[in-house]
């Protein structure tokens, strides 16, 4: 198999922006409808939707909603913005930024648990929500991974082999890992089997990640991968406390990380290239 061109790696981002923008407008839209049908339960109304029954610091439905609605905005920001700045630059860790942000779009799911629960569309949709969950968060932590260790300047596979094999493999352990539909966790997510475990991997992906650009930095001599390393740290830190929280104040620091570490990790990105 050949290493992706910067022909096909372009077509291949400007595909996903454009499916990111519209898959955001549609969600945005549906989330909108589905408010509107169901706003005047009063068990919903417990979850704190309304501004006067949030808080800064409990948990609330709104830090949920905000939290996916800034994902709904950040993400084909995000990926058109890297169509635009890297469109002539033969970076190969742009198609596994796009393949990250992929992995973002499930947690537009979390929208919408606490509405079908309140019309008790359960539980296949929770069964779905689970393994869709999963399946995104795993994507985006070996997505970024994947980014550290297959750059263009290393020794890899090929880009569109190690793709296929990503979005193989994060799609096979979401339908072996079992969900648990009884357990839904403040944030609206769903809990899952072997839950430690997971998120002990988690950890451990994320810690390579950065060890694998300070180990780029040393054998390349370049500071700019320890920038970028920071980078994405900050981006999958940011990331996770999105997810996890339904806390507005925590939410709020989790949007600033993710912006802040995005901007760092393209910037430095584009300076190795240049």
């Amino acid at each position: 198999m050949k290493q992706m061109t910067l022909k096909t790696r372009n077509r291949y981002t400007l595909t996903f922006s454009t499916f990111f923008l519209f898959f955001s407008l549609f969600t945005c839209a549906y989330f909108v409808y589905r408010m509107n049908s169901v706003i005047k339960g009063e068990s919903f109304l417990n979850y704190g939707v309304l501004l006067k029954d949030a808080s800064l610091f409990s948990p609330c439905y709104l830090a949920v909603a905000l939290s996916c609605l800034f994902m709904a905005l950040y993400i084909p920001a995000i990926s058109f913005y890297i169509y635009a700045r890297f469109e002539k630059t033969p970076s190969s860790e742009v198609a596994y930024l796009i393949l990250f942000l992929l992995g973002c779009l499930p947690e537009f799911a979390r929208l919408f648990i606490p509405l079908e629960t309140v019309q008790k569309n359960l539980p296949s949709f929770l069964v779905i929500a689970g393994r869709a969950l999963f399946w995104g968060r795993t994507l985006s932590v070996v997505s970024l991974f994947a980014a550290s260790i297959f750059s263009s300047k290393s020794k890899g596979l090929e880009t569109e082999q190690n793709i296929i094999v990503l979005l193989v493999f994060s799609l096979a352990l979401a339908n072996i890992v079992p969900v648990n539909t009884t357990k839904i966790t403040p944030s609206f997510s769903i809990e899952i089997g072997w839950n430690n475990f997971v998120q002990l991997t988690y950890a451990v992906a994320i810690i390579l990640t950065a060890a694998s650009y300070a180990v780029n930095a040393a054998l390349n001599e370049n500071s700019l991968y320890i920038r970028m390393g920071i980078g994405i740290f900050c981006i999958e830190f940011g990331c996770f406390i999105l997810n996890t929280s339904a806390v507005l104040a925590f939410s709020a620091v989790g949007a600033i990380l993710l912006i802040v570490g995005t901007m760092r990790a393209l910037s430095a990105l584009h300076k190795l290239y240049t």
